[in-house]
């Protein structure tokens, strides 16, 4: 039976728990899959943390290999790799080759968008100055500038 909503401070935690938080994580688990999975409370799972050290570090660790696993193979895709491929022939007979792929564009905006953020973000920020009034007025002054001394006229006349 599930512990109820909002019940944070449950006493269900058992020190198994640690062991299959780990495994989870790996998988890619986050908090609200893990309450999920022991069929508690999204806090309960932030309590646990707090109050037994050997879940907050299976929690820790199996995120933090799981990321590294993942930033390994966005690195692989930005730079490009090599990867083994089987194909099988019209003979029936199956063969590996090696197939190199190219780096790739998307990935290695990721990539520097996550580690460069001020240089690599895609929104750029933009700040104007001037006279709040009349935003547009230096571009009014420089259209007047030009104007001067020419002709209303097409050909000058």
């Amino acid at each position: 039976m599930a512990a109820p909503t909002g019940n944070t401070f449950n006493n269900k935690y058992n020190p198994e728990y640690a062991k299959q938080c780990y495994k989870l994580c790996l998988l890619g688990a986050i908090d609200k899959d893990l309450a999920g999975f022991f069929e508690v409370d999204r806090d309960t799972i932030k309590n646990w943390a707090k109050k037994h050290p050997e879940f907050a570090e299976a929690r820790r660790a199996g995120k933090m290999q799981a990321d590294a696993e993942v930033a390994s193979k966005l690195f692989e895709r930005a730079t490009g790799c090599t990867v083994r491929k089987q194909k099988v022939l019209s003979n029936g007979d199956i063969v590996e080759y090696k197939e190199e792929l190219p780096p790739e564009t998307r990935a290695m905006e990721y990539w520097l968008q996550c580690r460069n953020r001020d240089k690599w973000n895609p929104k750029q920020k933009v700040e104007l100055s001037g006279d709040a009034e009349n935003p547009l007025a230096f571009l009014m002054a420089e259209v007047a500038k030009e104007a001067e001394g020419t002709s209303p006229l097409p050909n000058g006349s």
